[in-house]
């Protein structure tokens, strides 16, 4: 029996957000990649419904049809695979996204899709046709295997001091919502956890961990009376 599948991608190095436009430019799915569900997506799956239904694919927000961030203003297949620029209006949900993109939280797009052809092979199954439903930005991929830190390994001390400055950056500017509140909230949690997995610290670095906690404790104490 047929059933809609969530399939997804890194947005990583393939998006291109313009914040003052509200446009974001990226791929929903790649071909030819093996996924976590044993499937592959063949070039020309999505031409026949974007050909159909294309005028009818949104984009948004967690898969949640009740959380629309735009509309495709261009969608088609090219060699790499499905590719989309959505154009965002600068609603309170589409400014938070916008900025969760930028910060390195949301780092995946992925599409709602019923394969309406396929076929068996020895271990993996490909998909020659689906009917695309919509495309999401995600938090958490339904592959696992599109999370960007299960795909590069783990990442190092300079890449994850990057995301960490740019979110306390996120949070300086104010006006943060509840939803951007606690998506700030679980991406300070997870880094910590990362730190403490990637990071040997010397004997004169002691001190920068000193600091470092009683900043995240100062920001968790911020984040906290802001969303009670």
């Amino acid at each position: 029996m047929n059933q809609i599948l969530y399939k997804s991608v890194e947005i990583g190095d393939l998006a291109d957000v313009d914040e003052k436009m509200g446009i974001v430019k990226g791929y929903g799915s790649v071909f030819g990649n093996l996924d976590s569900d044993g499937d592959v997506i063949m070039r020309g799956a999505y031409s026949k419904t974007i050909k159909e239904n294309g005028y009818r694919v949104k984009y948004l927000y967690q898969h949640d049809m009740n959380k629309p961030l735009g509309k495709m203003s261009e969608l088609y297949e090219d060699d790499k695979g499905l590719a989309f620029v959505a154009e965002v209006p600068k609603t309170a949900l589409g400014k938070d996204v916008i900025e969760l993109i930028k910060a390195g939280v949301i780092t995946e797009n992925s599409v709602g899709i019923l394969p309406i052809q396929k076929e068996s092979k020895d271990d993996y199954r490909e998909l020659k046709e689906v009917k695309l439903y919509e495309i999401s930005a995600v938090t958490y991929a339904a592959n696992d295997q599109a999370m960007i830190t299960d795909v590069k390994g783990s990442q190092s001390v300079e890449a994850i001091a990057d995301r960490y400055d740019r979110l306390i950056k996120l949070i300086r500017k104010g006006d943060i919502t509840d939803e951007l509140g606690y998506a700030i909230e679980a991406e300070l949690l997870k880094l910590k956890s990362k730190f403490c997995d990637v990071i040997t610290l010397p004997t004169e670095e002691v001190t920068k961990s000193k600091q470092s906690d009683e900043d995240f404790d100062q920001i968790m104490k911020y984040l906290k009376n802001k969303l009670l």
